[in-house]
């Protein structure tokens, strides 16, 4: 029903208009809420337009009423410590809430145009007023999600909030603004205790409620000429920022269609519409102004859409901007700061000023006098921001986001040292030396890109230029650097020329790069570099990272194993060398060099001969140097060096035993038949539903697949190689405590439990496929089921890499690292257990290995107690039936009963971890079955029995 038709009034309704006012009086008065009064009061709704405001008016005491009972227990429970906000209303609360809620939403939805704004203003209103008048009693901290939760666990303003979202959604499509406007007035009224009202409502509806908060904020913005000082401005500031938070593409591309809307010509001509749209420029730099968040929006999609052209289209709207601000200057400070606080789009600013200031082409000189005016603005504003860039880093320790920006984008202002025009280079050098206060590594990333991309001298004087201008400049502010790297003039050009070196990848030989090094020298020796203390030479003597790529990837070995000596010399050196002669590695490089030192390695293992060996030892101390000094580049040199070793490098170098189907098999040299291999089945019983009893039908094309070992790498050859690799994981487990490069010559240096354990535990997450079940505890026996195929992969794993049991057999050297692998050992157990159970009484002579050592590796780890830990002994000596009984009763049920925690061991006076088992000596349950076993072999087993049963 339309709220503003009249109708005449009958008894009846009469009745009900005298008992709607004495009720509503009455219940005010004793602060009662009667359900009856609430239907009366939806009927005069329905039937009585005049009564609408009283009607409402007694609504707002209903929800009051509700949200006063519901703050009340959560008061309540707030005081007993509880934070549960679910909160069961009364029957008659819960239906009066309810009917409010059917008739208001059917109102909206009968008739949006005319109830919607009433309706949507309404709730605002009240919503406003309830969280503001209960948020002082409210039990949260505040925060806006805790705000959420509160409210809408609340039956009334649930209703409310559901109320408004139906009133938005009715008249999105053609009268949204009246409740936006309404939103903001509240929103301004009533914050911040009305935020999440703004949150969940933005929520609903981000696009459009952006769309037309940003429409509400530029006309209060320009009326009057009131511009920052706006009313609505904070309200729309916020709700804009909360929405940009969640909502971050949306609130780009609204702000981005208000700006194209900003530079359209409308065919009419609207006095209005022409204000907003010059005033939407001013609007947007405001809101960058008051919220980092839409700055952060603001410089994205719309900042790539600027363009000389388009710059010099809003110069025509420059005129009318300075009346916001005060005048050009308070303008220019303005844009300045924005730029200063941009954390993303340094270059595409960067670029922008530069193609005003100074065009790249003779083409894109200005010719219009809007451009000449872009030109010379844009010149006066990049000189203004380099000065206040000058001043900052004066006044501010911490980070400049521009600069930042501009750092983490670093490819894009160097080639503009190389530019023919002047003010370019003079604009990258001074940028480049503000942010190498910031970053000193700056200075070295520019010098490596001018020497390996200049062409002329004009290019390389750039050089001496920087050098300049960084010493001066570190000598003015004499900042502490963040990075540890020095500052001195020498310093800065070995750091480049490392780079340059390391960047040199487009084909050119080792032999060109030395080149281009003697050609420096020259540079250094004919005086142009205006130093005396041959920064050259100490960069090829000390640079690690110069020759990482020289060590990892060289195709000359030669070459190889003289940058690994270089690399030896330059970082295990003598206490008593210069400090100049040595520049230990940042992370980056210390990540490079362990790669690279693995590569070399790896390479070193496939020479089969003396100098192999030597680059293999050489390779151990350089991974050892760097273990020591960066924890990064020892986890990185572990897992390359188990990944290669295990799957992707030369594994049959290391007795791996892939078996490959065999290429260019032929049936006909075979002369396989399927009648033959189906005959072969008739040598056992057929059993009926039963895999004897399908045919086997081959494969198709080449009969039978055959498998065919690979791996022919003598025996010698793979004990000499896996010695070298368990030689280089243990130069990666050396222990911090021995710092002294000569202490580790002599003999094996001490290992790092803790680096022992995460290489038990690499081993585990490189092995195991799956990352459940990976855990310390041992399951029952059934609960092997679900990892059965987890198992045997491991196993497989296990038998195709004899490397993996030698890994164990280092790890279970230093207790308790080996209780870190307990999925391979129960691995390895539960299928063992099955395949001697399929054994029957046939001892399978591939399993007894594999079973005694795993026996022997869990009694190196201590991980079973004597006696159990002779089971490795008794194991060869017994039949299957009894092998299985022994995995099961005393190896298995000890394992799950005793979880092989790291916490069992301890540390003796030797400084060894050791596990006192006569503490706690096994139980019966656990060597009853062994005692008998044996006494049922007490023929072989009678002098080991007397050893442990003794007693």
């Amino acid at each position: 029903m339309n709220p503003t038709t009249s109708v005449m009034l009958g008894p009846d309704l009469m009745g009900e208009l005298r008992a709607f006012i004495n009720g509503a009086t009455r219940s005010s008065r004793k602060g009662h809420l009667d359900i009856g009064l609430a239907r009366v009061a939806l009927s005069l709704l329905k039937t009585l337009p005049a009564s609408r405001e009283a009607v409402l008016e007694y609504f707002c005491f209903l929800f009051d009423e509700v949200v006063r009972h519901y703050i009340e227990n959560v008061e309540v429970a707030a005081q007993k410590g509880s934070k549960d906000h679910e909160v069961t209303l009364s029957a008659q609360e819960e239906a009066a809430i309810a009917e409010v809620h059917n008739v208001l939403c059917d109102f909206v939805s009968n008739s949006p145009e005319a109830w919607a704004p009433i309706i949507s203003k309404w709730s605002l209103q009240l919503l406003g007023e309830l969280s503001s008048r209960y948020a002082s009693r409210a039990a949260h901290s505040g925060i806006l999600s805790e705000s959420l939760q509160l409210w809408m666990s609340c039956r009334a303003t649930r209703s409310l909030i559901d109320i408004t979202t139906q009133c938005l959604s009715c008249l999105m499509n053609y009268d949204t603004e009246s409740c936006i406007n309404a939103l903001l007035d509240t929103c301004v009224a009533h914050s911040p205790h009305f935020d999440w009202v703004v949150a969940h409502v933005g929520s609903c509806f981000p696009r459009t409620v952006m769309t037309r908060v940003l429409s509400c904020g530029l006309k209060d913005f320009c009326s009057n000429q009131q511009g920052p000082k706006a009313p609505k401005l904070n309200s729309v500031v916020q709700i804009l920022g909360y929405l940009a938070g969640s909502h971050s593409t949306d609130m780009r591309r609204a702000l981005l269609q208000l700006f194209q809307w900003s530079l359209e010509k409308s065919k009419v001509s609207d006095a209005v519409t022409t204000h907003q749209q010059y005033s939407t420029v001013p609007f947007l730099l405001q809101l960058a102004s008051m919220s980092s968040t839409l700055l952060r929006s603001l410089s994205m999609d719309v900042l790539h859409t600027l363009t000389p052209k388009i710059l010099s289209q809003l110069a025509e709207q420059s005129a009318d901007w300075l009346a916001y601000y005060g005048g050009r200057e308070a303008f220019q400070d303005l844009l300045v700061h924005l730029v200063l606080g941009c954390p993303s789009g340094g270059p595409t600013i960067l670029a922008l000023l530069l193609d005003c200031a100074s065009p790249s082409t003779p083409k894109l000189m200005p010719t219009t006098p809007e451009e000449i005016v872009v030109q010379t603005n844009g010149q006066e504003f990049l000189e203004l921001l380099l000065q206040e860039l000058s001043l900052l880093l004066h006044r501010v320790d911490g980070n400049i986001p521009f600069l930042s920006s501009l750092r983490q984008d670093l490819k894009t202002v160097l080639p503009l040292l190389l530019s023919p025009l002047r003010l370019r280079v003079q604009s990258a050098l001074r940028l480049i030396g503000f942010m190498g206060l910031q970053s000193p590594s700056v200075f070295p990333n520019a010098i490596a890109y001018i020497l390996t991309n200049a062409k002329t001298e004009d290019h390389l004087s750039v050089v001496a230029k920087l050098l300049e201008n960084q010493a001066s400049a570190s000598g003015n502010f004499r900042k502490s650097n963040r990075t540890g790297l020095s500052l001195e003039h020498s310093n800065i050009l070995q750091l480049g020329l490392e780079q340059a070196l390391h960047k040199k990848d487009d084909g050119l030989s080792i032999r060109d790069l030395w080149k281009n090094l003697t050609t420096l020298l020259r540079w250094e020796r004919s005086g142009k570099l205006k130093n005396h203390s041959q920064p050259v030479l100490k960069a090829i003597y000390s640079s690690i990272g110069t020759a990482c790529s020289s060590l990892g990837s060289s195709v000359k070995p030669d070459v190889a194993h003289a940058v690994a000596e270089t690399l030896v010399l330059a970082l295990v050196q003598e206490p008593g060398e210069k400090p100049t002669s040595v520049t230990p590695p940042i992370i980056q490089d210390a990540l490079r060099l362990a790669h690279s030192t693995v590569s070399y390695f790896f390479m070193c293992v496939e020479i089969d001969d003396s100098r192999g060996f030597e680059g293999c030892q050489v390779a151990c101390k350089l991974l050892s140097r760097l273990s020591l000094r960066s924890s990064a580049a020892r986890s990185l040199a572990l897992r390359t060096l188990l990944e290669l070793a295990l799957f992707h490098g030369p594994t049959h170098l290391f007795g791996a035993n892939d078996l490959l189907n065999e290429e260019f098999f032929s049936a006909e040299e075979s002369d396989i038949r399927l009648m033959d291999e189906n005959l072969k089945q008739g040598l056992s019983w057929v059993l009926a539903q039963r895999h004897s009893s399908v045919f086997h039908a081959g494969v198709i094309g080449t009969g039978l697949r055959t498998l065919n070992k690979k791996n022919t790498t003598p025996i010698s050859l793979v004990q000499r190689n896996t010695q070298l690799f368990l030689d280089a994981v243990r130069s990666c487990c050396v222990s911090n405590a021995i710092l002294d490069p000569t202490a580790m010559e002599p003999g094996m240096p001490t290992l790092s439990l803790d680096t022992v354990i995460s290489v038990s535990l690499l081993l585990v997450e490189l092995i195991s496929p799956d990352v459940m079940y990976n855990g310390l505890p041992w399951p029952d026996e059934d609960g092997c089921k679900a990892t059965v195929e987890r198992d045997c992969y491991i196993r497989r794993k296990l038998e195709q890499g004899p490397i993996l049991w030698e890994l164990l057999w280092f790890i279970g050297l230093q207790r308790p690292a080996l209780c870190y692998c307990s999925v391979i050992l129960r691995a390895v157990t539960a299928t063992l257990i099955a395949q001697w159970g399929s054994c029957s009484h046939h001892r399978d002579p591939s399993l007894l290995p594999t079973t005694v050592r795993l026996l022997s590796l869990l009694a190196l780890g201590q991980l079973l107690p004597s006696p159990l830990s002779s089971l490795r002994d008794v194991v060869p000596h017994i039949k299957p039936p009894e092998v299985v009984q022994v995995l099961r009763d005393c190896v298995w049920n000890y394992m799950r009963d005793h979880v092989p925690a790291p916490d069992l061991f301890s540390r003796d006076t030797h400084g060894n971890m050791w596990r006192d088992s006569t503490q706690e000596p096994p139980g019966p349950q656990y060597t009853e079955t062994m005692r008998l076993i044996m006494l049922a072999n007490i023929d072989s087993l009678g002098e080991l029995f007397a050893q442990l049963f003794n007693h």
